[in-house]
């Protein structure tokens, strides 16, 4: 049985003003997509399962499918964005409470919350810091550590 990661990333800051997520992000998550298939993992990414934007649930089905996604996935892959994401924040939140090994990606050039810093005090978190966010370089970032994860 192949293992699942949760993808938690921003979405609206990644979208247009017709709220459909910009080509080059979808470009991003399509090949991000494809190394999670190509090392044998199942994924969850909201805003594949949304189709970008083409697709868009209510408040409620978004909500109601993250938290009970999450109580199923082996790993938690995050990228919290800069304005940090809310929604990001909020399943970190679920992923601590369920006890979810926690793979935080964080920009280099931004502070972020003594409690998303802090969260290794409640469950088990790794942090790894990049230079370039939607890039092939994160892309193997988390390549990496979906193969050390095997």
């Amino acid at each position: 049985m192949n293992k699942k990661v949760f993808i938690a990333c921003p979405y609206s800051q990644l979208c247009d003003e017709e709220y459909r997520m910009k080509e080059r992000y979808v470009s991003f998550f399509k090949r991000l997509i494809s190394m999670c298939n190509e090392k044998g993992w199942d994924f969850f990414l909201a805003a594949e399962r949304e189709m970008y934007g083409k697709d868009y649930s209510t408040p409620q089905e978004s909500t109601l499918v993250d938290y009970e996604t999450m109580k199923d996935v082996n790993l938690v892959c995050a990228i919290p964005g800069n304005p940090i994401s809310g929604g990001v924040h909020i399943e970190l939140g679920w992923a601590s409470a369920f006890g979810k090994k926690i793979v935080l990606f964080l920009d280099k050039r931004y502070d972020y919350s003594p409690l998303v810093m802090g969260l290794d005090a409640v469950t088990q978190v790794s942090y790894y810091f990049y230079e370039n966010e939607y890039s092939q370089g994160l892309i193997d970032m988390i390549g990496g550590i979906l193969n050390e994860e095997r």
